[in-house]
């Protein structure tokens, strides 16, 4: 009897750890993804995970080096974003934050995202125009792609997301 009930218990918990563990669902790549990278844009975008497949190696380096220009020119925008997120992040943690320096900095922050979404604006105009039929794959989009921080050619690092 009370084996059997060690052995009922043990395959509960067993059940319910797998069950939270396959709920995560995606595998980590692809569209809604847990973070887990998918590179060379596959999987990622309203568009399937063939599309960036579809497209012609010429335009499949054109989007590469589009999206390392992209990167390359906002890097000291999304350097200034963390450090003011960093600085506010730190005064919020004091005792008594101090509320003009906490409006001048998310001014900032404010002014460094009005950069980045125009650069951003101006890198999906230039891959529209690069692979019309990526319909914001790559480009971009809100269409999600997970990753591992700084690897695989994930669109999401072209948006500058730090996450």
């Amino acid at each position: 009897m009370k084996k059997s009930m060690i052995v009922i218990t043990s395959l509960l918990a067993v059940a319910l750890l797998a069950t939270s563990a396959f709920s995560w669902g995606g595998g980590g790549r692809g569209c809604g993804g847990s973070g887990q990278g998918a590179s060379n844009y596959e999987g990622c975008g309203a568009n399937g995970p063939n599309a960036w497949m579809d497209l012609s190696q010429e335009q499949r380096d054109e989007l590469k080096a589009l999206k390392q220009k992209f990167i390359d020119e906002t890097y000291e925008v999304r350097s200034a974003m963390m450090v003011k997120h960093q600085e506010l992040r730190m005064i919020m943690e004091t005792s008594d934050p101090d509320r003009a320096k906490i409006d001048e900095l998310a001014k900032a922050v404010t002014d460094l995202r009005t950069q980045m979404q125009t650069k951003r604006i101006d890198f999906q105009l230039a891959a529209k125009k690069i692979a019309p039929e990526l319909n914001g794959m790559g480009m971009g989009g809100r269409g999600g792609c997970g990753q591992k921080r700084g690897t695989g050619d994930c669109p999401r690092q072209a948006r500058g997301c730090s996450q």
